[in-house]
């Protein structure tokens, strides 16, 4: 038996974050009803590869959607909204990532819910959350991070921001929906009691940036753009090496004498501009002037191995391609096949557990393929179910 055997979720996520809280509770065993328009949720449109029997499934969706059942329920119908309700009232969980106040407006909101059924935990994940002046703006990845100030610390300066290649805060944002979830239902089991749940894409944001707003208010020191560089460490970021990009990182005093000496540039550890790690982050440009050169001379192999030696954290800048054939993600199954699709690949569970492990038993849903059998699972009669087909509001 699985952990979370028995739990059931009415999910109206969609896009990253919702999908993500809820892949998390479904990978152990939490019973997830995903409820999309009769278009399909927006993530099954993302990007360029589609997939499944009706192609309706996108490597986004893939990646995000196994272990969920799919159902369609058309709730700009009144009577989407009452069937809604229906399948709301035998679940433990609603989770829903729409704007502030579309829920409220359609009556499936935490008010209404909650009336019916004061024991519902109901998660709203949205981009800027339910209260404040910002509430009712959408919110995605990339506007978070320029919102939030990360786009302000990434990349060269001088040049244009680049943004943070993955989908950091969704999957954050979902992360702390999942975690959310689990609170409430522990405390629950003392109170008897629901409540309502409010996390966002913003203060998501905000916690990934929360040093470096230690470091500005505490100090007044602005962190700019430091390109390949970190601000706090040096040496410590990306290097061209002569044939590729690698990454090292001697967060410590002890670990740059090991490397200095290794490199035949026990030299440096004699320049008072460099004598600790708080002078090389002050002197970084001159320090990563003479770096430089000296890292381009020697393949990154060789600075790898040379640094590997030295107990100094290092690695290769990989490509998707390497990072898919690690022996590493092999042993952890970190990258494992989409169950249902050919060749597609994705994420594994991220977490272990030594008696209660997640399991991956569904593919991702095509659009509707289980509304039949999970509305006659909880009990809508077949007469109901086959009017409701034929009005249009299930699929």
């Amino acid at each position: 038996m699985q952990a979370l055997e028995g739990l059931r979720v009415a999910d109206f996520g969609a896009h990253g974050s919702g999908p993500i809280c809820s892949l998390l509770l479904a990978d152990f065993g939490a019973d997830v009803i995903k409820i999309e328009p009769p278009a399909g949720e927006n993530g099954r449109k993302w990007g360029s590869s589609r997939y499944g029997k009706k192609k309706d499934i996108s490597s986004t969706f893939a990646a995000l959607n196994r272990n969920k059942s799919s159902i369609v329920i058309d709730l700009k119908k009144p009577a989407g909204i009452e069937l809604a309700l229906k399948v709301i009232m035998q679940c433990d969980v609603v989770l829903q990532n729409m704007k502030p106040g579309v829920m409220d407006r359609i009556g499936l909101g935490y008010e209404a819910v909650s009336t019916m059924k004061p024991e519902i935990i109901y998660c709203s994940i949205s981009g800027f959350g339910q209260t404040g002046p910002m509430a009712p703006r959408p919110g995605f990845d990339t506007l978070m991070q320029c919102y939030c100030a990360h786009l302000s610390v990434t990349g060269e300066p001088g040049r244009a921001s680049s943004r943070i290649g993955p989908s950091a805060m969704d999957t954050l944002t979902g992360a702390h929906g999942a975690f959310a979830i689990m609170v409430a239902l522990h405390e629950r089991q003392r109170s008897g009691r629901g409540q309502l749940i409010d996390t966002s894409l913003y203060e998501s944001g905000i916690m990934l940036i929360s040093h470096m707003i230690a470091e500005y208010t505490g100090s007044g020191n602005m962190i700019g753009k430091y390109g390949p560089y970190f601000p706090f460490f040096a040496p410590y970021g990306m290097f061209l090496a002569k044939d590729r990009e690698f990454y090292l990182g001697a967060s410590t005093d002890k670990m740059w004498t090991r490397m200095a000496t290794a490199m035949g540039r026990a030299d440096l550890l004699q320049d008072p501009r460099f004598a600790s790690n708080e002078m090389r982050v002050q002197n970084q440009r001159a320090f990563y002037d003479i770096l430089e050169p000296v890292f381009r001379s020697q393949p990154a192999q060789y600075w790898v191995d040379m640094a590997i030696a030295q107990q100094v954290p290092v690695s290769f800048v990989h490509n998707i391609a390497e990072l898919v054939e690690q022996e590493q993600a092999k042993a952890r199954e970190a990258i494992i096949p989409v169950m249902g699709l050919e060749r597609v690949k994705s994420a594994g569970i991220p977490i272990k557990f030594s008696r209660t492990p997640g399991r991956i038993h569904k593919s991702p849903p095509t659009l509707g393929e289980d509304t039949d059998s999970v509305l006659r699972r909880l009990g809508i009669p077949e007469g109901e179910l086959s009017r409701l087909r034929s009005d249009g509001v299930v699929r």
